[in-house]
């Protein structure tokens, strides 16, 4: 930008409003590009930490529930067991994961 926003060779660069602040420039189709492209990683890695997270939990409360004695392998008590909390488990954060997701959506 030249002297006091005037005499630019940049056409792309942002230009001073009269208050004094400066106006966005033009949309470069290379900055969406990066912005579109930290919005997918983003929620990548959102989606990551929230499975990291789902794991953590259900293995947490499954062990705490079903293994009181801890050996080298599992009873077939011990396998229903953590079979049926995972799928309690599962069914109890997809409930919670769709109303969440219909409160953001609604406001």
């Amino acid at each position: 930008m030249g002297f006091l926003g005037f005499g630019s060779s940049n056409d792309n660069a942002p230009s001073i409003t009269s208050t004094g602040t400066p106006t966005p420039a033009a949309a470069d189709p290379r900055s969406q590009q990066i912005k579109n492209e930290l919005i997918t990683k983003v929620s990548q890695e959102i989606a990551t930490a929230n499975a990291t997270a789902l794991v953590n939990a259900l293995t947490e409360n499954c062990y705490k529930l079903c293994i009181f004695k801890p050996a080298s392998s599992l009873s077939a008590e011990e396998n229903k067991c953590i079979d049926d909390c995972s799928a309690k488990f599962m069914r109890s954060w997809n409930l919670i994961s769709k109303s969440y997701i219909t409160r953001i959506n609604q406001g």
